[in-house]
């Protein structure tokens, strides 16, 4: 096993400071219904292909909100409040999921916006929604 190089240690580092701080990937074919419900064309939103994939998107009715690739399954995925069930801070994606940085008060989440770390003391608010291999509908 080879030693770890200052030079390999400080690339690592800066290598998951820029994954942590990936800005939002923009949500197209996005559309509201008349009975507001929200549709996302699959197709048009490569982030969600892959597991672990993140579309975040500001919804009218829920305020801003990720979809999460959760599994390659029709329905893998996890639909989620940003806001953090503790603080009421929109939480920011961190390099294993989200935190609720300041004003907040530190609470992680995983991916899925389970419960990592307190002092929240539930996961981020789940939303409804159905899928099928062409659209995710947010109810």
């Amino acid at each position: 096993m080879d030693a770890l190089t200052r030079r390999s240690f400080i690339c690592g580092g800066a290598a998951l400071a820029a994954l942590a701080a990936m800005p939002a990937v923009a949500a197209t074919g996005v559309k509201t219904l008349k009975n507001g419900k929200t549709t996302i064309n699959l197709a048009a939103n490569k982030a969600l292909a892959e597991v672990g994939g993140v579309l975040e998107l500001p919804i009218k009715k829920y305020g801003k909100v990720a979809v999460v690739r959760t599994s390659k399954g029709v329905k893998g995925f996890s639909v989620f409040n940003l806001s953090c069930p503790h603080a009421g801070v929109i939480v920011k994606r961190s390099a294993e999921g989200w935190v609720c940085s300041p004003p907040g008060h530190g609470s992680e989440f995983l991916l899925n916006g389970k419960l990592k770390v307190p002092p929240a003391n539930s996961d981020l608010k789940a939303i409804k929604f159905s899928a099928n291999s062409k659209t995710l509908t947010i109810d």
